[in-house]
């Protein structure tokens, strides 16, 4: 499992796993990390969330 560092000029260094799927993505000094792969694994999160919610009402 990777993890990130947050750098003294406030950008984040190291590896994140994707909340999806829970491949590694490389930060490259960003100044927010990146959670997702792609937009799609995020959609699919987004989704599937609001299917529980709505799933849970009934």
């Amino acid at each position: 499992m990777g993890t990130a560092r947050r750098g003294e000029d406030g950008r984040h260094h190291g590896d994140l796993p994707c909340r999806w799927c829970e491949s590694l993505l490389a930060q490259n000094g960003r100044r927010r990390p990146k959670l997702y792969c792609g937009g799609w694994h995020r959609t699919k999160t987004y989704a599937a969330w609001c299917a529980g919610l709505i799933g849970g009402l009934f």
